[in-house]
């Protein structure tokens, strides 16, 4: 099995119709090659059109031969365990959660295989999902599959091995500090001249666009991943501090090395070409 391609008429169940279960579901969909079940509590009616079967019943995964998993992540290891005792050991599960230490902690009875979307909007929400949200996106697994690599590719993804250890370090300087960086500048405006506000542009958009992370897997990153937040969070300051005492000279020539990097990281619509 792990050396096919899933087939066709596969049974693939998504767990949290949110932003990303929902654009998983319209993907998968829009291929028209598998029978979709849908599950949440809130959003399986909305879910109906795209699916064989749109349920609030975690116990209609039981038949399915792949699961996304696309609760918080706070829900998550509770869902897993359930699952443990629905569906077949064979059955792929997969979260989507942005870390990974804290649900590989233990053995399933499933085929699990800790995953991460780097894709995303500042809008939550079943209505806010699209079928093209993964399109030219990395999409982080923690060990190799071939049925589940292939799925991703055929939602225009790139899936990217990268161990859990790994994964929460580097998400943590590429998605969970910014995500407090952003919150913290734009704290910093509001208590110290909230009227600047008023003249704010694009610039200060789109810089403080992380702050309005969901405010329950804003609470989840720092938590779940306090030590990584701990090194950084220091690292960052120590950065920021030696950028504004550099040498003129030196502060330039840093500047365009910083630039040049970032010049080549992406594409015209906006995706990593790294």
């Amino acid at each position: 099995m792990e050396n096919m391609n899933l087939k066709v008429g596969a049974r693939v169940g998504i767990i949290g119709l949110g932003l990303i279960g929902g654009s998983i579901l319209k993907a998968l969909s829009a291929l028209k090659e598998y029978e979709l079940i849908g599950i949440s509590k809130s959003s399986y009616k909305k879910a109906a059109e795209f699916c064989i079967l749109s349920s609030p019943d975690i116990n209609d995964a039981k038949d399915c031969d792949i699961v996304f998993v696309c609760a918080r992540m706070s829900e998550t290891p509770d869902i897993l365990d359930k699952l443990q005792d629905i569906v077949h050991p064979s059955c792929i599960i997969c979260d989507v959660s942005s870390l990974k230490r804290f649900v590989n902690k233990k053995q399933y009875s499933f085929n699990f295989i800790g995953s991460h979307p780097m894709a995303g909007t500042e809008f939550s929400g079943f209505d806010a999902s699209f079928a093209e949200l993964f399109h030219g996106a990395k999409w982080i697994l923690n060990k190799e599959n071939t049925l589940l690599e292939d799925l991703i590719k055929k939602m225009g993804a790139k899936p990217v091995i990268i161990d859990e250890n790994t994964h929460d370090k580097q998400t943590c300087l590429i998605s969970h500090l910014p995500m407090l960086i952003s919150a913290a500048l734009l704290n910093t405006v509001i208590k110290e001249d909230k009227n600047a506000l008023n003249i704010a542009s694009s610039g200060f958009r789109d810089t403080t666009r992380l702050s309005l992370t969901d405010t329950a897997l804003a609470l989840d990153m720092l938590e779940l991943n306090g030590d990584n937040f701990d090194i950084y969070i220091d690292k960052f300051i120590e950065n920021l501090k030696e950028l504004k005492n550099m040498p003129k000279t030196e502060f330039i020539n840093t500047l365009k090395s910083i630039q040049k990097i970032r010049k080549t990281m992406y594409d015209n619509n906006g995706k990593n070409i790294l």
